[in-house]
């Protein structure tokens, strides 16, 4: 059971598809690639956008399950958001505006993809004290000034998540994106893999092609972790299992390198 924890499937509220006709062929598009479930993150931004609400997210949700029913595509659509943080993100949750992840305890949330907001640990902590538990959306396309502070280390040490794309393992960002997508995923901080699609305009590769790459990456029982075992957890509102630091090998023609 393949489980898609982050997700722009909905049409006309966000920067997926436009229209419900782009949303199902979006659908059947996961449904070939091996996905089974798929949680709808809409980007909520706030009052910048009042298109993006519990209601109006349900609603969606409820027309699309519909559709694909006629049109006998097997995938199943679930409710969240993909939280822009900001300072109020805590009091917005706590009032509701905010979606979790299929009702869990989990929020996806993502940060500026430049600059480092200064509130961002104090938010993580914020939001664990009311008891929920933030993923950390895509930080591998984010600056490099988040590695190098050392904020996104010490937010999983902290208890965090992480969530990369795998259009990102593929190289779709580019070789950068890629290079620190890999680097992440041998860390051990990385929970989870989830597509991240917005319709046709990116590449949507297969379970087995993720698979594979994964299982090349960071060894099987890492694979089935990010890809299995953790967004079946989240899903179900269960502790996700940590992965294991991937171990550099080591050869003679590596230490002549030096």
């Amino acid at each position: 059971m393949i489980v898609d924890i982050h997700c722009h499937v909905l049409d006309d509220i966000d920067d997926g598809p436009k229209t419900l006709v782009e949303a199902l062929s979006l659908c059947r598009m996961l449904q070939t690639r091996g996905i089974d479930k798929v949680i709808a993150t809409p980007h909520f931004i706030g009052d910048y956008d009042s298109k993006v609400t519990p209601k109006s997210v349900k609603e969606k949700i409820d027309i699309l399950n519909k559709e694909m029913k006629k049109q006998h595509i097997k995938l199943e659509i679930y409710s969240g958001m993909e939280v822009f943080a900001s300072n109020d993100t805590v009091d917005r949750l706590e009032k509701g505006e905010i979606l979790t992840l299929n009702n869990s305890r989990y929020v996806l949330i993502e940060f500026s993809f430049e600059n480092i907001p200064k509130y961002m640990s104090e938010l993580l902590f914020s939001m664990q004290l009311k008891g929920y538990v933030p993923i950390i959306a895509h930080p591998e396309r984010y600056n490099i000034r988040y590695r190098k502070s050392g904020i996104i280390k010490k937010a999983v040490e902290n208890g965090a998540l992480l969530q990369v794309n795998s259009g990102s393992i593929m190289g779709v960002h580019g070789s950068e994106v890629r290079d620190e997508a890999t680097r992440l995923l041998k860390s051990g901080m990385v929970h989870l893999v989830a597509t991240d699609a917005h319709g046709d305009r990116r590449p949507i590769y297969s379970v087995m092609e993720i698979q594979k790459k994964l299982t090349e990456i960071c060894g099987t029982e890492n694979m089935k972790k990010f890809l299995y075992i953790n967004p079946q957890r989240v899903f179900e509102d269960k502790d996700v299992e940590q992965t294991s630091v991937v171990k550099k090998s080591f050869s003679i023609f590596s230490f002549f390198k030096k």
